[in-house]
């Protein structure tokens, strides 16, 4: 799990069945919380490495790899999404999940300046520009498995989380715009398998 964070969905892995899951993570504060919550659970295949991906070595070995919001903010993404087959076995799954815009295969917003106030997003494809890199970099039944537009019912402000909040991001007279104007956070989960030779 590329950007496992606190290493949530490495639980989530190894309650699939995985025998191991292993995510990778630099923040230091991510590696705290999973080792607080590895302390309180019985010995298990989860392992958080306070890495970025591209300090990994090409494993070659796993079964899937998840990439979940880490894609928009690379300055590279087609590199990025290299590296990503690089950790998969041949046959293996690659899930990406990341920011889109709508359009076409040509469509593809690069924020001049911010992106819903976050200042280091780089690239945000339509779902058809996305699978024609996938393709094009040789990955095979490639297809977005969802679309979907965060609400504020979801991502708010809360008694335990009371900074700011997609409400702030969004524009306050249209919430399907961007603080600066762009389309609002659509969020897409894409799915596709490296050829087995």
């Amino acid at each position: 799990d590329i950007g496992t964070g606190n290493g949530y969905f490495l639980y989530r892995m190894l309650g699939a069945g995985a025998s191991l899951a292993l995510g990778i993570d630099p923040t230091r504060i991510f590696l705290y919380q999973f080792h607080a919550a590895q302390r309180l659970l019985p010995a298990n295949g989860a392992h958080l490495l306070p890495l970025r991906s591209e300090h990994l070595p090409a494993f070659g070995c796993f079964d899937t790899v998840f990439c979940l919001g880490v894609l928009y903010h690379r300055r590279s993404p087609i590199d990025h999404i290299q590296e990503l087959l690089s950790y998969l076995r041949p046959g293996g799954e690659l899930v990406l999940e990341t920011l889109v815009v709508a359009g076409g295969a040509d469509t593809i917003l690069v924020p001049e300046g911010r992106y819903a106030k976050m200042s280091n997003v780089w690239f945000l494809p339509s779902t058809q520009a996305l699978e024609v890199m996938l393709r094009k970099l040789g990955l095979e039944n490639v297809r977005t498995v969802d679309v979907n537009q965060t609400s504020t019912d979801e991502q708010r402000a809360t008694p335990w989380m009371t900074f700011h909040s997609l409400a702030d991001f969004l524009d306050p007279n249209d919430p399907n715009l961007s603080a600066e104007g762009h389309p609002a956070p659509l969020r897409a989960t894409l799915v596709a398998t490296k050829p087995s030779a």
